[in-house]
C-alpha cells in the first residue's frame, strides 16, 4: 500500500475499512441466501452505508470516548449500524423487502467495523509513541501492508471467475477480498510457525482450494457465465488467493529477520 494507506486510522483506511464490511456482507449475505438479482442496487446501499458510518464515527471518534477502547468502538459501530439500516428502510425498497435480514447483517457488519476504528488508533498510536521515544522514522512495519490481502484475493478471484457481466465481476471481487484476509490469517499465524518456508506455499494452495470450493456456490446463480462448475471454479480462485499471500508472507517474513 502507498501513501496514507499504510496507516491504518488515516481517513482514507478508515473509509477502506467501512466499504470493506458493508459492501462485503451487503453482498455475500444475499447470495449465500440465493439472491439473483441485480446487485448494483446493494453496492450502492452499502457504499452509501459505509461513507455515512466512518464519516460519523471519525467526526465524534473522541466525543463518543472511542479512543479509549475497542468495546466501547464495537458499541458504537452497532448502534450507528441499526439506525443507518433504518434510515436506508425509508429510502431503498430492497431493505424494507428483508428488514430483518438487513437489520440483522447491518449490526454484523457496523460492530467490527467500529471495533476496528477504535483498535487501528490505538495500535498506530503505540507505533508513533514508540518511534517518537526512539528517535526514529515511524515505520509501520508488516501492518502497513493491511490492505494488501483484499486486493490479493480481489484480482485471484476475477482471474478464476473471468467475468462477462458485471455482476459476476462485482460479486467475484468481493467474496475474494473477504477470501484474501482469510488468506492472510493463515499465512501470518499458521504458515508463520514455519518461517513461511516454501515448502508451505503448496500447502496453502491446497488449503486454499478446500476454502474456495464452497464459495463457489456463491455464484450458483450466476453459473452459466462461469467457464466451469461453480466447486470448480470456488476451489481454483481459493488456490490463487492462497498461493499469492503465501508467497508475499513469505517475503514479509524474509524483511522482518532482516535476510
Amino acid at each position: 500500500m502507498i501513501g496514507p494507506l499504510k496507516q491504518r486510522s488515516s481517513w482514507p483506511s478508515s473509509v477502506a475499512t467501512g466499504l470493506i464490511g458493508w459492501v462485503g456482507f451487503a453482498i455475500i449475505v444475499p447470495l449465500a441466501l440465493g439472491y439473483a438479482g441485480p446487485l448494483g442496487p446493494l453496492f450502492l446501499m452499502a457504499v452509501a452505508a459505509a461513507v455515512v458510518q466512518v464519516l460519523v464515527l471519525r467526526l465524534a471518534f473522541s466525543a463518543l470516548k472511542m479512543d479509549q477502547g475497542v468495546k466501547t468502538g464495537a458499541v458504537w459501530g452497532g448502534v450507528t449500524a441499526a439506525l443507518i439500516v433504518a434510515g436506508e428502510w425509508a429510502v431503498f425498497p430492497e431493505v424494507r423487502a428483508h428488514p430483518i435480514i438487513a437489520m440483522v447483517t447491518g449490526v454484523y457488519v457496523g460492530i467490527p467495523v467500529g471495533a476496528f476504528l477504535s483498535y487501528f488508533h490505538r495500535d498506530d498510536r503505540k507505533v508513533q509513541e514508540e518511534a517518537k521515544a526512539a528517535g526514529k522514522p515511524v515505520d509501520y512495519g508488516r501492518d502497513a501492508h493491511w490492505l494488501d490481502p483484499f486486493v490479493y484475493g480481489a484480482l485471484a478471484y476475477e482471474v478464476a471467475m473471468l467475468p462477462r457481466t458485471a455482476d459476476l465481476a462485482i460479486s467475484a471481487a468481493v467474496v475474494g477480498m473477504i477470501v484474501g484476509v482469510v488468506a492472510a490469517g493463515v499465512s501470518h499465524f499458521i504458515l508463520g510457525k514455519w518461517g513461511n518456508s516454501a515448502a508451505t506455499i503448496p500447502a496453502a494452495m491446497a488449503a486454499g482450494a478446500l476454502i474456495g470450493a464452497p464459495t463457489g456456490l456463491l455464484f450458483r446463480a450466476q453459473a452459466g457465465s462461469l467457464l466451469l462448475p461453480p466447486l470448480a471454479v470456488g476451489a481454483i480462485a481459493g488456490a490463487l488467493t492462497f498461493l499469492a499471500t503465501s508467497i508475499v508472507g513469505r517475503k514479509l517474513a524474509a524483511l522482518e529477520r532482516g535476510e
